[in-house]
């Protein structure tokens, strides 16, 4: 079975345009977990059309170098006056907790955090989401996930864990927490897909079925998951080696269970786009930005969030420069700013020459189409295994 690695999440600039607006007048950082080794997280300052590195420091453990296409390996949260960031270390199974601070380095780890219950993410990567006050960590190897609440300080306290397997054995690729903060979709790496009840440090599983997508063509897999803002619509990026772009659509029942999936493309009705692994859904949740894996490109569609339906009105297709120059996989989206279209798209690009690689994508607020900035993508050179990208603004 091919292990499909994730080579690339970084960070780069910001469209001037957006910086220009009052809306925008805050200081905007990226922090980017780079999943080396000897692991690192860099923080980012955007400044006119450039990023500007402000640090880069040490997580006290060990990255994996690749894993799942759509895993986010970091999470941040606001704890107080503290902007905590939450970076998962995939072969010494532990969360860095980091606190960012005024003053150089400006980010400094607060301890690592190891499961006593064994739990390991040395196998496809050890993903973190946040929500609540309590961290959400996917093991990927022992197939579980754990729970940690937030203390005063950006501290962890282990609280319990879970079986989080597949109904075919396959661990969780991504994972998101539904608006209202009661229920956790997961996305498995073996077609099926999953939701959980949480809140207040507990985890129980609710139901987990197989997409309809993984009849689709040459069939697919859940990768990256989405939530609509509403909460009612779970969206999954579905990986397959074969079809063409392809995403799986849910409603989340007011228990948090998932109905049937809806498949929506896989044989060419959502472009020609191969692999659809990540994606991200914009703020006002009117598009579905697709990150085409194998073909180095990306797709826009339209979205309904009152049906959950997905259109593909603009023919909205961007084949990404670089391709197969540069780098040969794009894995992760994710909007600029959090909000209206998102103002731009960032997507991670590497694979082949052993740096990483962002795109710049300017996004058409009507119709969703994306167009690439001319000096798009910027190389990164904190090592060419990186992942996970967060942004925070103040």
């Amino acid at each position: 079975m091919f292990r499909r690695m994730l080579f690339a999440l970084t960070v780069v600039t910001l469209l001037a345009a957006l910086c220009a607006s009052s809306a925008f007048a805050a200081n905007h950082y990226v922090v980017a977990n780079n999943d080396t080794s000897t692991n690192t997280v860099s923080v980012f300052q955007v400044s006119g059309i450039s990023l500007v590195p402000l640090t880069t420091v040490p997580t006290g453990g060990q990255g994996l170098g690749g894993g799942y296409f759509a895993e986010v390996r970091q999470s941040i949260a606001q704890d107080g006056t503290n902007t905590c960031v939450f970076a998962g270390d995939a072969v010494s199974s532990d969360i860095a907790a980091m606190k960012v601070i005024a003053v150089s380095p400006y980010l400094k780890v607060v301890s690592n955090y190891v499961s006593p219950d064994g739990d390991s993410g040395d196998y496809e990567g050890l993903g973190v989401t946040v929500s609540g006050g309590y961290v959400y960590a996917n093991y990927t190897a022992s197939g579980t996930i754990g729970v940690w609440k937030i203390g005063a300080g950006c501290t962890l306290t282990f609280v319990t864990h879970t079986t989080a397997s597949g109904l075919f054995g396959g661990s969780i690729d991504g994972m998101a927490v539904t608006p209202n903060g009661k229920y956790l979709v997961a996305a498995y790496g073996d077609g099926s897909v999953g939701s959980y009840a949480i809140g207040s440090g507990n985890i129980t599983l609710i139901g987990q079925e197989t997409i309809t997508g993984n009849t689709v063509g040459g069939g697919a897999s859940a990768g990256s998951v989405a939530i609509s803002s509403n909460g009612t619509w779970a969206i999954f990026g579905d990986f397959s080696a074969v079809n063409n772009t392809q995403l799986d659509v849910a409603k989340i029942g007011s228990n948090g269970l998932l109905a049937t999936t809806t498949s929506y493309g896989g044989t060419g009705s959502l472009g020609s786009g191969v692999d659809s692994n990540g994606i991200a859904l914009s703020p006002d949740n009117k598009f579905i930005y697709v990150a085409d894996s194998y073909s180095g490109q990306e797709t826009t569609v339209s979205f309904d969030a009152t049906t959950g339906v997905i259109t593909y009105p603009h023919a909205c297709l961007t084949s990404l420069n670089g391709y197969n120059v540069d780098w040969t996989f794009v894995s992760q989206v994710a909007t600029v700013v959090n909000s209206g279209s998102g103002g731009g798209l960032y997507m991670s690009e590497g694979f082949l020459n052993g740096d990483s690689y962002i795109a710049l994508l300017k996004v058409n607020s009507t119709t969703g189409c994306a167009t690439e900035a001319p000096n798009s993508p910027f190389a990164d050179t904190n090592g060419g295994n990186l992942e996970s990208i967060t942004s925070y603004s103040h």
